[in-house]
Protein backbone atom coordinates (compact mmCIF):
# COMPACT_ATOMS: atom_id res chain seq x y z
CA UNK A 1 0.00 0.00 0.00
CA UNK A 2 1.77 3.37 -1.55
CA UNK A 3 1.37 6.03 0.61
CA UNK A 4 -1.30 8.98 0.26
CA UNK A 5 -0.25 12.31 -1.58
CA UNK A 6 -2.00 15.34 -0.89
CA UNK A 7 -2.82 17.93 -3.90
CA UNK A 8 0.71 19.23 -3.68
CA UNK A 9 2.44 16.08 -4.31
CA UNK A 10 4.24 15.24 -1.22
CA UNK A 11 3.38 12.65 1.03
CA UNK A 12 1.10 12.61 4.06
CA UNK A 13 2.97 11.54 7.05
CA UNK A 14 6.25 10.57 5.54
CA UNK A 15 8.12 12.70 8.00
CA UNK A 16 6.23 11.35 11.33
CA UNK A 17 7.03 7.86 9.62
CA UNK A 18 10.60 8.39 8.99
CA UNK A 19 10.88 10.55 12.58
CA UNK A 20 9.41 6.80 14.14
CA UNK A 21 11.88 4.80 12.60
CA UNK A 22 14.70 6.89 13.51
CA UNK A 23 13.34 7.17 17.09
CA UNK A 24 13.26 3.20 17.16
CA UNK A 25 16.27 2.32 15.01
CA UNK A 26 18.80 5.09 15.27
CA UNK A 27 19.27 4.88 19.04
CA UNK A 28 20.41 1.11 19.50
CA UNK A 29 22.34 1.67 16.15
CA UNK A 30 24.34 4.08 18.10
CA UNK A 31 24.71 2.26 20.77
CA UNK A 32 26.50 -0.74 19.49
CA UNK A 33 28.51 1.85 17.06
CA UNK A 34 30.18 3.06 20.23
CA UNK A 35 30.58 -0.48 21.80
CA UNK A 36 32.68 -1.22 18.81
CA UNK A 37 35.10 1.68 19.62
CA UNK A 38 34.73 1.27 23.22
CA UNK A 39 36.29 -2.11 22.82
CA UNK A 40 38.90 -0.77 21.58
CA UNK A 41 39.84 1.90 24.49
CA UNK A 42 41.42 -0.84 27.33
CA UNK A 43 44.33 0.65 28.86
CA UNK A 44 47.60 -0.45 28.35
CA UNK A 45 49.31 -1.82 31.37
CA UNK A 46 52.11 -0.62 30.30
CA UNK A 47 53.99 -3.80 30.71
CA UNK A 48 55.31 -5.60 26.66
CA UNK A 49 53.52 -8.02 25.55
CA UNK A 50 53.69 -12.06 26.86
CA UNK A 51 57.36 -12.84 26.87
CA UNK A 52 57.21 -15.67 25.12
CA UNK A 53 59.83 -17.26 21.84
CA UNK A 54 56.78 -16.47 19.31
CA UNK A 55 54.73 -13.63 19.69
CA UNK A 56 50.89 -13.41 17.60
CA UNK A 57 48.31 -10.40 17.27
CA UNK A 58 46.46 -11.81 19.92
CA UNK A 59 49.21 -11.27 22.37
CA UNK A 60 49.25 -7.48 21.96
CA UNK A 61 46.06 -5.76 23.51
CA UNK A 62 44.77 -2.08 22.09
CA UNK A 63 46.90 0.12 22.92
CA UNK A 64 46.37 3.14 21.20
CA UNK A 65 43.55 5.45 22.45
CA UNK A 66 44.42 8.24 20.42
CA UNK A 67 43.98 6.32 17.14
CA UNK A 68 40.28 5.40 17.93
CA UNK A 69 39.93 9.11 19.66
CA UNK A 70 40.50 10.70 15.85
CA UNK A 71 37.92 7.87 15.33
CA UNK A 72 35.11 9.11 17.96
CA UNK A 73 35.76 12.58 17.10
CA UNK A 74 35.06 11.69 13.32
CA UNK A 75 32.05 10.29 14.64
CA UNK A 76 30.71 13.00 16.82
CA UNK A 77 31.64 11.64 20.36
CA UNK A 78 34.55 13.84 21.56
CA UNK A 79 35.79 17.30 20.73
CA UNK A 80 39.29 18.28 19.97
CA UNK A 81 40.87 17.95 23.34
CA UNK A 82 39.29 14.72 22.41
CA UNK A 83 36.60 14.89 25.56
CA UNK A 84 33.09 14.02 25.22
CA UNK A 85 31.06 16.26 23.16
CA UNK A 86 27.90 16.06 21.45
CA UNK A 87 28.40 17.55 18.07
CA UNK A 88 26.57 16.64 14.41
CA UNK A 89 27.01 13.04 13.49
CA UNK A 90 25.68 12.67 9.96
CA UNK A 91 22.54 11.76 8.86
CA UNK A 92 23.24 7.73 9.41
CA UNK A 93 21.32 7.03 6.17
CA UNK A 94 23.51 3.97 5.31
CA UNK A 95 22.54 1.69 8.58
CA UNK A 96 18.80 3.21 8.52
CA UNK A 97 18.21 1.33 5.23
CA UNK A 98 20.40 -1.55 5.81
CA UNK A 99 17.85 -2.12 8.85
CA UNK A 100 14.19 -1.30 7.31
CA UNK A 101 15.59 -3.77 4.40
CA UNK A 102 15.83 -6.51 6.99
CA UNK A 103 12.27 -5.52 8.37
CA UNK A 104 10.96 -5.01 4.74
CA UNK A 105 12.12 -8.92 4.62
CA UNK A 106 10.26 -10.18 7.35
CA UNK A 107 13.92 -9.81 9.61
CA UNK A 108 13.98 -8.25 13.29
CA UNK A 109 16.15 -5.16 12.97
CA UNK A 110 18.31 -6.05 15.89
CA UNK A 111 19.82 -9.01 13.45
CA UNK A 112 20.96 -6.74 10.96
CA UNK A 113 22.63 -4.31 13.71
CA UNK A 114 26.56 -5.23 13.17
CA UNK A 115 26.03 -4.96 9.27
CA UNK A 116 24.53 -1.71 9.82
CA UNK A 117 27.30 -1.07 12.25
CA UNK A 118 29.87 -2.23 9.38
CA UNK A 119 28.11 0.03 6.67
CA UNK A 120 28.47 3.37 8.68
CA UNK A 121 32.07 2.55 9.67
CA UNK A 122 32.72 1.64 6.12
CA UNK A 123 31.06 5.26 5.10
CA UNK A 124 32.79 7.27 7.43
CA UNK A 125 36.53 6.07 6.31
CA UNK A 126 35.54 7.19 3.26
CA UNK A 127 34.94 10.36 4.54
CA UNK A 128 38.13 10.98 6.89
CA UNK A 129 40.11 9.81 3.42
CA UNK A 130 38.11 12.31 1.06
CA UNK A 131 38.35 15.16 2.81
CA UNK A 132 42.47 14.95 2.71
CA UNK A 133 41.43 13.99 -1.23
CA UNK A 134 39.79 16.88 -1.80
CA UNK A 135 41.68 19.56 1.07
CA UNK A 136 38.36 19.85 2.69
CA UNK A 137 38.83 21.40 6.73
CA UNK A 138 35.63 21.36 8.29
CA UNK A 139 32.84 18.53 7.83
CA UNK A 140 29.93 18.97 9.76
CA UNK A 141 30.70 22.74 10.92
CA UNK A 142 34.20 21.00 12.79
CA UNK A 143 37.62 20.71 12.00
CA UNK A 144 38.46 17.47 9.85
CA UNK A 145 40.99 14.87 10.62
CA UNK A 146 43.43 15.91 8.50
CA UNK A 147 43.05 19.40 9.52
CA UNK A 148 43.69 18.69 13.25
CA UNK A 149 46.10 15.80 13.20
CA UNK A 150 47.97 15.67 10.10
CA UNK A 151 47.41 13.78 6.83
CA UNK A 152 49.50 10.83 7.91
CA UNK A 153 47.25 10.18 11.05
CA UNK A 154 44.43 10.98 8.99
CA UNK A 155 44.84 8.45 6.54
CA UNK A 156 45.67 5.77 9.25
CA UNK A 157 42.39 6.36 11.04
CA UNK A 158 40.67 6.14 8.42
CA UNK A 159 42.44 2.41 7.66
CA UNK A 160 41.62 1.51 10.65
CA UNK A 161 38.15 2.64 10.93
CA UNK A 162 37.95 0.28 7.42
CA UNK A 163 39.39 -2.66 9.14
CA UNK A 164 36.96 -2.37 12.02
CA UNK A 165 34.19 -2.38 9.61
CA UNK A 166 34.79 -5.63 7.72
CA UNK A 167 35.91 -7.25 11.50
CA UNK A 168 32.25 -5.78 12.97
CA UNK A 169 30.74 -7.86 10.02
CA UNK A 170 31.64 -10.87 11.39
CA UNK A 171 29.75 -9.97 14.24
CA UNK A 172 26.64 -11.03 12.23
CA UNK A 173 27.63 -15.01 13.35
CA UNK A 174 26.44 -14.05 17.24
CA UNK A 175 22.64 -13.04 15.67
CA UNK A 176 22.57 -16.46 13.92
CA UNK A 177 23.63 -15.61 10.63
CA UNK A 178 25.11 -18.49 8.99
CA UNK A 179 28.20 -18.63 7.85
CA UNK A 180 27.71 -19.19 3.72
CA UNK A 181 25.81 -15.80 4.13
CA UNK A 182 28.36 -13.86 6.45
CA UNK A 183 30.51 -15.32 3.14
CA UNK A 184 28.45 -13.55 0.79
CA UNK A 185 27.90 -10.61 2.46
CA UNK A 186 31.44 -9.99 3.06
CA UNK A 187 32.49 -10.56 -0.80
CA UNK A 188 29.65 -7.70 -1.17
CA UNK A 189 31.28 -5.66 1.43
CA UNK A 190 34.90 -5.81 -0.22
CA UNK A 191 33.79 -5.64 -3.52
CA UNK A 192 31.77 -2.21 -2.85
CA UNK A 193 34.19 -1.24 -0.69
CA UNK A 194 37.07 -1.49 -4.21
CA UNK A 195 33.91 0.07 -6.49
CA UNK A 196 33.82 2.96 -4.28
CA UNK A 197 37.41 3.48 -4.50
CA UNK A 198 37.30 3.65 -8.24
CA UNK A 199 34.73 6.13 -8.09
CA UNK A 200 37.15 8.37 -5.96
CA UNK A 201 39.13 7.98 -8.86
CA UNK A 202 37.37 9.14 -11.19
CA UNK A 203 35.98 11.71 -9.15
CA UNK A 204 39.71 13.18 -8.37
CA UNK A 205 41.01 12.42 -12.22
CA UNK A 206 37.78 14.76 -13.37
CA UNK A 207 39.25 17.73 -11.14
CA UNK A 208 42.24 17.72 -14.05
CA UNK A 209 39.44 17.08 -17.14
CA UNK A 210 37.76 19.80 -18.63
CA UNK A 211 35.57 17.74 -21.01
CA UNK A 212 33.90 14.96 -18.77
CA UNK A 213 30.64 14.32 -19.55
CA UNK A 214 27.03 13.89 -17.89
CA UNK A 215 27.93 10.46 -18.96
CA UNK A 216 30.94 9.91 -17.07
CA UNK A 217 29.35 11.96 -14.36
CA UNK A 218 26.17 9.99 -14.05
CA UNK A 219 29.21 6.83 -13.84
CA UNK A 220 31.34 7.91 -10.71
CA UNK A 221 28.59 8.95 -8.98
CA UNK A 222 26.69 5.70 -9.17
CA UNK A 223 30.22 4.09 -7.70
CA UNK A 224 30.68 6.77 -5.62
CA UNK A 225 27.83 7.16 -3.35
CA UNK A 226 25.44 5.04 -5.15
CA UNK A 227 27.07 1.97 -4.50
CA UNK A 228 27.21 1.63 -1.13
CA UNK A 229 23.14 2.65 -0.53
CA UNK A 230 22.86 -0.16 -3.11
CA UNK A 231 25.04 -2.40 -0.77
CA UNK A 232 23.13 -1.35 2.62
CA UNK A 233 19.56 -2.26 1.30
CA UNK A 234 20.73 -5.93 -0.38
CA UNK A 235 22.73 -6.62 2.78
CA UNK A 236 19.68 -5.95 5.11
CA UNK A 237 17.48 -8.19 2.57
CA UNK A 238 19.89 -10.99 2.54
CA UNK A 239 21.08 -10.98 6.57
CA UNK A 240 16.76 -11.36 6.37
CA UNK A 241 17.31 -14.67 4.26
CA UNK A 242 15.00 -12.71 1.45
CA UNK A 243 14.67 -14.59 -2.15
CA UNK A 244 17.02 -13.58 -4.79
CA UNK A 245 14.73 -11.11 -6.43
CA UNK A 246 13.82 -8.96 -3.04
CA UNK A 247 17.65 -8.65 -2.78
CA UNK A 248 18.09 -7.81 -6.30
CA UNK A 249 14.96 -5.22 -6.01
CA UNK A 250 16.34 -3.39 -2.84
CA UNK A 251 20.13 -3.40 -4.68
CA UNK A 252 18.54 -1.78 -7.32
CA UNK A 253 16.45 0.57 -5.22
CA UNK A 254 19.41 1.83 -3.03
CA UNK A 255 21.36 2.39 -6.34
CA UNK A 256 18.30 4.51 -7.64
CA UNK A 257 18.55 6.27 -4.48
CA UNK A 258 21.77 6.74 -4.18
CA UNK A 259 21.89 8.70 -7.77
CA UNK A 260 19.18 10.48 -7.03
CA UNK A 261 20.40 11.79 -3.37
CA UNK A 262 23.57 13.00 -5.18
CA UNK A 263 21.96 14.45 -7.83
CA UNK A 264 19.69 16.53 -5.39
CA UNK A 265 22.78 17.24 -3.55
CA UNK A 266 24.53 18.98 -6.90
CA UNK A 267 21.34 21.18 -7.19
CA UNK A 268 21.39 22.52 -3.63
CA UNK A 269 25.21 22.90 -4.03
CA UNK A 270 24.40 25.60 -6.24
CA UNK A 271 20.83 26.57 -5.77
CA UNK A 272 20.11 25.61 -2.20
CA UNK A 273 18.65 28.05 0.72
CA UNK A 274 21.84 30.35 2.07
CA UNK A 275 20.81 29.71 5.53
CA UNK A 276 21.60 25.96 4.98
CA UNK A 277 24.17 25.70 2.46
CA UNK A 278 26.11 28.87 3.38
CA UNK A 279 27.10 31.24 0.70
CA UNK A 280 24.91 30.74 -2.50
CA UNK A 281 26.69 28.72 -5.33
CA UNK A 282 28.67 27.40 -3.02
CA UNK A 283 29.88 24.34 -5.48
CA UNK A 284 30.81 26.95 -8.12
CA UNK A 285 32.83 29.09 -6.07
CA UNK A 286 34.91 25.95 -4.85
CA UNK A 287 34.93 25.14 -8.62
CA UNK A 288 33.15 21.87 -8.19
CA UNK A 289 32.13 20.08 -11.53
CA UNK A 290 28.92 18.66 -10.38
CA UNK A 291 25.94 17.71 -13.11
CA UNK A 292 24.47 20.73 -13.70
CA UNK A 293 27.74 22.60 -14.76
CA UNK A 294 28.90 19.84 -16.79
CA UNK A 295 24.90 19.62 -18.18
CA UNK A 296 25.34 23.00 -19.09
CA UNK A 297 28.75 22.47 -20.79
CA UNK A 298 26.64 20.30 -23.68
CA UNK A 299 24.27 23.17 -24.55
CA UNK A 300 25.55 26.03 -23.71
CA UNK A 301 26.51 28.46 -26.46
CA UNK A 302 29.94 29.62 -27.04
CA UNK A 303 30.49 32.55 -24.60
CA UNK A 304 28.72 30.75 -22.09
CA UNK A 305 30.83 27.58 -22.55
CA UNK A 306 33.91 29.82 -21.79
CA UNK A 307 32.59 31.35 -18.76
CA UNK A 308 31.77 27.73 -17.65
CA UNK A 309 35.60 26.24 -18.36
CA UNK A 310 37.36 29.88 -17.53
CA UNK A 311 35.69 29.42 -13.66
CA UNK A 312 36.83 26.03 -13.30
CA UNK A 313 40.65 27.25 -14.38
CA UNK A 314 40.20 29.69 -12.26
CA UNK A 315 41.66 29.43 -8.22
CA UNK A 316 39.62 31.87 -6.63
CA UNK A 317 36.52 32.60 -8.78
CA UNK A 318 34.75 36.15 -7.92
CA UNK A 319 31.44 37.16 -7.68
CA UNK A 320 31.09 38.12 -11.76
CA UNK A 321 32.84 34.71 -12.40
CA UNK A 322 29.79 33.26 -10.67
CA UNK A 323 27.11 35.19 -11.50
CA UNK A 324 27.64 34.38 -15.30
CA UNK A 325 27.90 30.91 -14.57
CA UNK A 326 24.77 31.34 -12.91
CA UNK A 327 23.13 32.93 -15.76
CA UNK A 328 24.53 30.14 -17.72
CA UNK A 329 22.89 27.85 -16.07
CA UNK A 330 19.37 29.59 -16.39
CA UNK A 331 19.96 29.59 -20.02
CA UNK A 332 20.36 26.24 -20.70
CA UNK A 333 17.77 24.86 -17.74
CA UNK A 334 20.46 23.08 -16.16
CA UNK A 335 18.11 23.35 -12.85
CA UNK A 336 15.43 22.04 -14.40
CA UNK A 337 16.94 18.97 -16.27
CA UNK A 338 18.34 17.93 -12.33
CA UNK A 339 15.64 17.61 -10.96
CA UNK A 340 13.65 16.30 -13.63
CA UNK A 341 16.64 13.11 -12.99
CA UNK A 342 16.13 13.22 -9.44
CA UNK A 343 12.52 12.61 -10.58
CA UNK A 344 14.09 9.82 -12.72
CA UNK A 345 15.54 8.17 -10.76
CA UNK A 346 13.56 8.21 -7.68
CA UNK A 347 10.41 6.64 -9.61
CA UNK A 348 12.66 4.22 -10.39
CA UNK A 349 13.41 3.50 -6.58
CA UNK A 350 9.55 3.10 -5.98
CA UNK A 351 9.29 0.97 -8.94
CA UNK A 352 11.61 -1.94 -7.62
CA UNK A 353 10.59 -0.69 -3.83
CA UNK A 354 7.10 -2.01 -5.19
CA UNK A 355 7.86 -5.58 -6.09
CA UNK A 356 8.37 -5.92 -2.21
CA UNK A 357 5.41 -7.18 -0.05
CA UNK A 358 3.81 -4.46 1.74
CA UNK A 359 4.78 -3.69 5.19
CA UNK A 360 5.34 -0.85 7.45
CA UNK A 361 8.94 -1.04 7.22
CA UNK A 362 8.77 -0.84 2.86
CA UNK A 363 6.28 2.47 3.47
CA UNK A 364 9.09 4.16 5.86
CA UNK A 365 11.68 3.24 2.93
CA UNK A 366 9.33 4.72 0.32
CA UNK A 367 9.12 7.81 2.32
CA UNK A 368 12.57 7.81 2.26
CA UNK A 369 12.86 8.70 -1.10
CA UNK A 370 10.55 11.71 -0.86
CA UNK A 371 12.70 13.10 1.86
CA UNK A 372 15.73 12.63 -0.21
CA UNK A 373 14.10 13.92 -3.10
CA UNK A 374 12.64 17.19 -1.44
CA UNK A 375 14.99 18.03 0.63
CA UNK A 376 16.51 21.58 1.33
CA UNK A 377 19.64 20.82 2.95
Amino acid sequence: MALPRDAGGDPTGWAALLNEARERLLPPLEEALRAVLERRLQPSSGRPPNRREHLEPADLPPNAPGHYGMMRYHLGWLDERLEPAAAPTGKRLRPLICLLAAEACGAPAGRALPAAVALELLHNFTLIHDDIEDRDEVRHHRPTVWKLWGEAQAINAGDGMHVLAHLTLLDLEAQGVSPETIVRLARRFAETSLIITEGQHLDLAFERRDDVTPAEYLDMIARKSAALLGCAAATGAEIAGAAPEYVDALAAYGMQLGLAFQIRDDVLGIWGKEETTGKPAADLRKRKKTLPALYALTRADDPDREAIRHLFSTPAPGEDDVARVLEALDRTSARRHCEHMVAHYSAAARERLALLPDSAARQVLEALIVQLETREF
